[in-house]
């Protein structure tokens, strides 16, 4: 059999007369998985399946970013990122080959080596999570002065220009996905060929969506070094959280307990042992604030959870 036999024997499911992809398929994607590091260290998603039309506006002083999106549609989640993630990591695994493809960010891909890379959820059809997921990376608007590539842009954007899925119909009716085309917008194609992507943990996909925030902020900011803190006000803002601080901390502790981030420790310093390490080096205290109680972030595989006070502070978009 020859190769071009192998090969469409291998996609016949996407073969969907008439309708079908002309084009050479992009997937399988055989290496990691991965992201720009602006995409990790910021929320630009919505940590519910709620359907809601804007996330709170983030600003640090430095950093601004705005996300909202049509009543009826509903701004896009962590968990249509992963989408997005896919579909990043396929782009830039295509440069890495020296495929380029034929327009700037648009790809072709079976939705079953999506689902195989990101798990599937329960309970729906395929069809109709997929269709939801890019209706909201389209219908999503982002305003920030975050540059990607290099490059920086006024006005907004989608995570997605375009989509289009083709699918068939089973003899219950219901409509079954064969494949999917899609194009980045201009923002992320420049993420995604740029020189700040970082990789994923195969866990990922299985974390619940704080552990997922908490795993992107530990490997957007250790790039090398052992650990670093953030206040615990910051770290909800960068979690995306629009829980008031107190809740936030609260629900914040059995994730923590559980341990389940890969790679990563993650504690708070609670105000008792805040105050004993602060009087111990002179300092004069009143009472502590919730907002501002370090929370340590650790690699495992470099040993014990060191002091916090030994670890340099992040504020805004530090490497470490």
């Amino acid at each position: 059999m020859t190769q071009t036999t192998n090969h469409a024997a291998t996609h016949a499911e996407l073969l969907d007369r008439p309708l079908q992809l002309a084009l050479r398929l992009d997937s399988p994607l055989t290496g990691d998985v991965q992201n720009d590091r602006h995409m990790m260290v910021y929320s630009l998603f919505g940590l519910s399946k709620d359907k809601v039309e804007a996330l709170p506006t983030y600003d640090d002083g430095k950093v601004r970013i705005e996300v909202r999106a049509p009543k009826n549609v509903g701004v896009a989640t962590i968990w249509d990122k992963a989408v997005l993630l896919y579909a990043i990591s396929l782009l830039r695994e295509k440069m890495e080959q020296g495929k380029a493809a034929a327009k700037a960010g648009e790809l072709h891909f079976t939705t079953s080596d999506l689902q195989r890379i990101v798990g599937k959820t329960a309970g729906g059809s395929a069809y109709d999570k997929i269709e939801g997921a890019l209706e909201r990376l389209q219908g999503t608007q982002i305003k920030t002065n975050l540059e990607t590539g290099g490059e920086g842009e006024t006005g907004a954007f989608s995570w997605i220009s375009d989509y289009k899925l083709l699918y068939q119909r089973k003899k219950d009716g219901e409509r079954a996905v064969r494949g999917l085309k899609l194009t980045l917008s201009g923002w992320v194609a420049r993420a995604a060929l740029g020189h700040n992507l970082l990789s994923y943990d195969d866990e990922y996909f299985g974390l619940k969506p704080v552990e997922k925030r908490l795993y992107e902020i530990a490997r957007a900011h250790l790039a090398r070094g052992n650990a670093f803190w953030m206040a615990l006000e910051p770290l909800r803002k960068r979690v995306g959280s629009d829980n008031d601080l107190r809740k936030f901390k609260n629900a914040l502790n059995p994730v923590l307990e559980a341990g389940r981030i890969p790679g990563y420790g993650v504690r708070i310093v609670e105000a008792a042992e805040y105050k004993e390490v602060m009087k111990a080096r002179g300092a004069v205290l009143g009472r502590v604030l919730n907002a501002d109680l370090p929370v340590l972030f650790w690699r495992k595989d470099h040993g014990p959870a060191p002091s916090w006070i030994d670890a340099p502070k992040v504020e805004y978009d530090e490497t470490v």
